[in-house]
């Protein structure tokens, strides 16, 4: 009966060594996916086209620019949308706690 013990716990020793190692392995494929991706990013100078958008309206790849009223039609749509989703989610997360408050105790 004791040999049985032992071996259990040698199990579940085992299996959280084994559970470690693939929650490091996703780290690290996670974490050098996040590197290559800002590396690429960087190659295209992704950062100083998206400041150019920002500022002045320039679409990256090419060189028309965008007037100015239709940069705030585009930054409003942007805020509204991103406003909505974040109202959303709250709403959501309220939703049960609301729905238990409101019913009848029998």
């Amino acid at each position: 009966m004791l040999a049985f013990g032992l071996t259990g716990v040698l199990y579940s020793v085992e299996l959280t060594r084994l559970k470690e190692t693939n929650t490091m392995k996703n780290t690290i494929t996670i974490v050098a996916t996040i590197l290559s991706l800002l590396l690429i990013l960087d190659s295209f100078n992704f950062g100083h086209a998206l400041m150019m958008f920002y500022l002045a309206g320039v679409i990256p790849g090419t060189n028309v620019a965008i007037g100015a009223a239709q940069m705030l039609q585009f930054f409003a749509v942007v805020a509204g949308f991103t406003v909505a989703r974040v109202m959303t989610y709250a709403i959501r997360s309220f939703k049960p706690t609301i729905a238990s408050i409101s019913r009848a105790q029998a």
